[in-house]
């Protein structure tokens, strides 16, 4: 991840909370010869880490000088996020934020069908005071789990490998991963998740030695354009299948020195397809499908590098983008969402950004005409019949991206009393 933060260093962020130290106390298919599948989805996913300091339960001081409170919740996230990673590298353990995501937050994303996962560092596992024995690899991983995964009703654990461990550490990481893999991921058994993200490539001693265990690799490819995804990809391709891979960019954050420029602004139809972010979104590996993107810091979609203000976001390019992979891949849409409103003419709801939303009305008496629309950039959208709708005539409200069918129907019908 780029995790350069308010007036906050890699080096000083590293320092401060080194391996993420113990959370607080609680106040698609592939080559089947290839990797393991069980936990890939039919449908690409989208990814996001979700940044805990930044959550509205957590003071504004809290890694960070910047004025400004927090307007976050971690339930605004969208309904197109279908893993969420609680990535904590904040002074966020005296704060309600861990109470909120065991008793609100994980509660209300499951029940939209988001999975939710923790994110450590590799040094969690390779500088952990155990020794190199395997009893002490399956006692230590399940206290991770038993300290991240279980307190909270989380659905995983993602590990961040952006260091290169050696001698006694690099086997202390496999020992411990490998222990992981026996609780979460494709070979536990269980539908818990286990991650490995990281910005190398594929051929790494740890990989290498831990890629039977992963339930996905996100590459953290910020900056770099998918001009070179495939020769990148190319050296995880004879450890995972195509559909256990998941490129992704990032926001721009507050006071960030880094200009990755990957997806800035207000999502545009017009110019998104030149930017980094649709480019993951759409590309595909030769010979598969991957298994969807993510995006870091999604709290700040929507912004634009050198913005340090912290205001509410309305996830335009996490839905806009999640729709154009879904077309790209030819995934129809799901049901979108509709209401009839009290002039009974007015039919309004929510569904895929770009998206042609048409409604269709049946029933005896004098029908409406059919009608269609176009759903805006946050995906709402509002249809006009000709006339009123009557009782019992029944709209039915679909719709279709451009290279897909059309989605499942949402129906209406006047309210009777």
């Amino acid at each position: 991840m780029n995790r350069t933060t308010a007036a906050i260093g890699l080096g000083a962020l590293l320092a401060g909370v080194a391996v993420l130290g113990a959370p607080p106390a609680l106040a698609g298919t592939g080559s089947a010869s290839v990797g393991n599948t069980s936990q890939c989805s039919a449908e690409p996913l989208t990814m996001a880490y979700y940044r805990t300091w930044r959550d509205v339960t957590v003071p504004q001081s809290a890694n960070s000088n910047l004025p400004d409170p927090n307007v976050t919740r971690m339930t605004d996230l969208p309904p197109e996020v279908d893993v969420a990673m609680v990535f904590d590298a904040g002074a966020t353990a005296d704060t309600d934020y861990w109470r909120a995501l065991r008793d609100e937050y994980v509660p209300e994303l499951h029940a939209r069908g988001t999975r939710v996962a923790y994110t450590l560092w590799i040094d969690k596992l390779a500088k952990a005071d155990i020794p190199l024995t395997d009893q002490a690899y399956r006692d230590y991983a399940q206290k991770l789990v038993d300290t991240y995964v279980t307190p909270y009703g989380l659905d995983g654990i993602d590990i961040d490998v952006e260091s290169y461990p050696t001698g006694d550490d690099l086997t202390r990481a496999i020992g411990v991963f490998h222990a992981l893999g026996d609780l979460l991921g494709p070979t536990s058994g269980s539908d818990k998740i286990l991650i490995f993200d990281t910005n190398q490539d594929g051929s790494t001693p740890l990989f290498t030695a831990v890629s039977s265990k992963v339930s996905y690799v996100l590459l953290q490819a910020y900056g770099r354009g998918a001009a070179g995804m495939q020769s990148t990809w190319n050296t995880f391709a004879d450890k995972i299948a195509p559909c256990q891979f998941l490129p992704g960019f990032s926001f721009p954050e507050e006071q960030d020195r880094t200009h990755w420029g990957d997806a800035e602004g207000i999502y545009d139809p017009a110019t998104a397809p030149g930017s980094t972010a649709y480019e993951y979104a759409t590309w595909q590996p030769e010979g598969g499908t991957k298994g969807g993107f993510f995006a870091y810091a999604v709290d700040r979609d929507g912004k634009v590098w050198g913005d340090d203000s912290i205001t509410p976001t309305s996830f335009t390019w996490m839905k806009n983008l999640s729709a154009v992979q879904d077309d790209a891949a030819g995934v129809a849409p799901k049901a979108p969402t509709a209401a009839l409103a009290a002039d009974r003419i007015t039919i309004r709801g929510v569904g895929a950004p770009g998206a042609t939303v048409s409604v269709k009305v049946t029933g005896p008496g004098r029908i409406p005409a059919a009608a269609s629309t176009t759903a805006a950039v946050d995906g709402s959208w509002t249809l006009v019949l000709d006339r009123k709708l009557t009782v019992p005539q029944r709209a039915t409200i679909t719709q279709k991206l451009p290279h897909t069918g059309p989605s499942a129907p949402a129906t209406v019908r006047v309210a009777v009393r």
